[in-house]
């Protein structure tokens, strides 16, 4: 692991309060190595906040302290934390991991599970802990990418050259976090996907991938139903964003919030089958969620 003057450098050229929110950023780079090197992330594609700084946008993103992937195809999760069990048997590069008895969760309805590693080095040893999630509601509907991480400063105080990761598709990140947005209230969702409220994005797939994702979630879709949520904000918990951002970085709600009304308006203008597919919580369209899903653009 780095040494403690090395990570508070790392935090305070990044204006960050908290230490220990550097420490995790560069804890969880050690871990996706580490899963890399054992193969386990072969049968997953990365996703979520984490993946938007690490993969995407970097320095200029929030800090994440968790890691969410999809599996790429099926799998039996007691494989997963069983071969991430053996991999943790022994210190990686300083840091011991370790998956503590009862860690294992399921979502409700079971369409994600997870496990809570903890970890301690030289100069943390209070068992911290890391969130990380696998989604078992779908498998990738776009081709997924192998991308390189961005470039840190502490990149090159490490004992290994970061692994490139298997990624969801871009427009598919969106997707899901917009599907978050919709579903839960958490701040960090509408602080990511108001990153790129106000840049180009490929409209139609993004609404398509948004309308398939809540079906595969036995979800309905209402899209004047989300641009309410956005229009008011406060529905997200904003206190969960204040330790994730720089110091000097004001989190202005009222332009996030219109930025992603104005940007996101198009998710509005469903095409008839995918209006279809919107109020199918039931899934009894499945010929047509087959056939949406097949279409890659």
């Amino acid at each position: 692991m780095l040494t403690r003057p090395r990570v508070q450098r790392y935090a305070t050229e990044s204006g960050l309060r908290d230490i220990m929110i550097a420490e995790e950023e560069i804890v969880l780079t050690y871990l996706l190595q580490l899963l890399s090197e054992r193969g386990i992330l072969a049968r997953l594609a990365f996703k979520g906040g984490t993946c938007l700084r690490k993969m995407f946008v970097g320095s200029q993103s929030r800090f994440s302290t968790d890691l969410d992937f999809t599996g790429i195809d099926e799998h039996d999760h007691e494989d997963v934390i069983l071969d991430m069990m053996a991999a943790f048997e022994q210190p990686f590069h300083g840091i011991q991991f370790s998956i503590p008895d009862e860690s294992y969760y399921e979502t409700v309805g079971g369409l994600s599970w997870g496990v809570n590693p903890v970890y301690v080095h030289d100069w943390n040893g209070g068992a911290s802990e890391i969130k990380l999630q696998i989604s078992r509601r779908e498998t990738p509907t776009l081709p997924t990418e192998s991308r390189r991480q961005i470039e840190q400063s502490y990149f090159q105080h490490l004992p290994f050259a970061p692994a490139d990761i298997n990624c969801l598709a871009f427009a598919e990140i969106i997707a899901e976090k917009i599907r978050a947005c919709y579903q839960r209230n958490k701040a960090r969702d509408i602080y990511d996907v108001g990153m790129f409220a106000t840049r180009p994005l490929d409209q139609g797939l993004i609404r398509r991938l948004v309308v398939l994702k809540l079906w595969q979630a036995r979800d309905t879709f209402d899209p004047e139903r989300l641009m309410r949520k956005f229009e008011g904000g406060n529905d997200f918990d904003w206190d969960d964003l204040a330790q994730l951002v720089r110091r000097r970085t004001a989190i202005d709600r009222r332009r996030i919030t219109a930025d992603c009304v104005r940007g996101f308006a198009f998710l509005a203008e469903l095409t008839n089958d995918e209006r279809v597919l919107a109020a199918d919580p039931h899934q009894r369209e499945h010929e047509l969620w087959e056939r949406l899903s097949s279409v890659r653009a």
